[in-house]
């Protein structure tokens, strides 16, 4: 009987600067030398990675996804919609790709695809957005939240994270407050006006990891609340921006930051969110809820990148 693994690879084309073409043969021979037989499905405008995963996702041992955090976070839900406990792997080729970043996926091709076949497991906590939709890394409102999908998809492959700093620019006359009621899972009731919410499982966010020295575990069962609230004056708004380049948001006084496994947000209208820097509607109420080690995801193995880092190249 053979023993030959099954792998399915499902690939963004359109993901950073296109980036998968140049990848796509390497990657796929080197999980051939690693025993999986593979089976390559590309993302279409009316077919994601979620849907390829609904379709084809029971048949396979392993799933490895190339592409940006969207990408990630359609193939998970996936394979949560399915009750899998299928293993996920990740290739990110998106322009700022926060997830990888924080939780140690090399963001060259060859070394996460190595990270794949030689990496370790590690569960993952996921959030639920008001009992419909799975997040990965972050739900958020407020202020530049919609930088990453309203750039274009056209201008992102060209110059990378450039466009997200030209559409932020274009956002800057747009500056206003967002006032809001938040209920944690403590009873603690927080209210003001914000000009950032959001609730992650990350160290980065929008390509600044503004909460690496925040105590973030990716499956301890907890999310981190961050608020920012709205300035008022130039200098407050500077000392906003000097803790987040700084990495000291927990000890500015004009953001909050708090654990908990579940958050209520109450507006007065409707708010637009974004979850894993796509558009996730426009809610007035927002529940959020940690799901505690939901998924196992593939990363690098802290030993073996230390000690066999000149391994991790494909041989020409």
């Amino acid at each position: 009987m053979s023993t030959t693994k099954k792998l399915l690879l499902i690939i963004n084309p359109t993901a950073g600067k296109r980036l998968a073409k140049d990848y796509t043969l390497r990657i796929i021979n080197k999980f051939d030398a690693a025993g999986y037989h593979v089976t390559t499905c590309c993302t279409q405008i009316n077919k994601n990675a979620c849907d390829i995963v609904l379709n084809r996702g029971k048949e396979f041992d392993l799933i490895v996804c190339c592409g940006g955090d969207g990408t990630l976070k359609e193939t998970i839900c996936g394979v949560t919609a399915l009750g899998l406990n299928t293993r996920i792997g990740y290739i990110p080729l998106g322009t700022t790709n926060d997830f990888a970043h924080s939780v140690r996926i090399p963001t060259d091709a060859v070394m996460a695809a190595n990270a794949v076949v030689c990496g370790k497991e590690m569960p993952c906590d996921l959030g639920d957005f008001n009992g419909s939709e799975q997040f990965i890394y972050v739900s958020c409102f407020g202020n530049f939240c919609d930088v990453s999908y309203k750039a274009p998809q056209k201008l992102k492959n060209k110059i990378g994270r450039q466009a997200y700093y030209l559409e932020t620019a274009k956002e800057l006359i747009k500056i206003k407050g967002y006032k809001a009621k938040i209920e944690c899972d403590d009873g603690e009731i927080i209210e003001g006006t914000f000009f950032y919410g959001g609730v992650s499982n990350s160290y980065s966010i929008a390509g600044f990891p503004v909460l690496e020295n925040a105590g973030v575990s990716f499956n301890d069962g907890y999310h981190e609340l961050a608020l920012i609230k709205m300035p008022r004056t130039p200098s407050q708004l500077a000392s906003i921006l000097t803790a987040m380049l700084k990495k000291e948001v927990l000890d500015n006084e004009y953001i909050i930051v708090k654990r908990g496994k579940s958050f209520k947000f109450y507006f007065d209208e409707p708010v637009a969110w974004t979850l894993d820097g796509e558009y996730g509607g426009d809610h007035s109420y927002a529940e959020i809820n940690n799901i505690e080690r939901a998924v196992t995801i593939l990363v690098s193995n802290d030993e073996y990148v230390s000690e066999q880092g000149e391994n991790f190249a494909f041989e020409e």
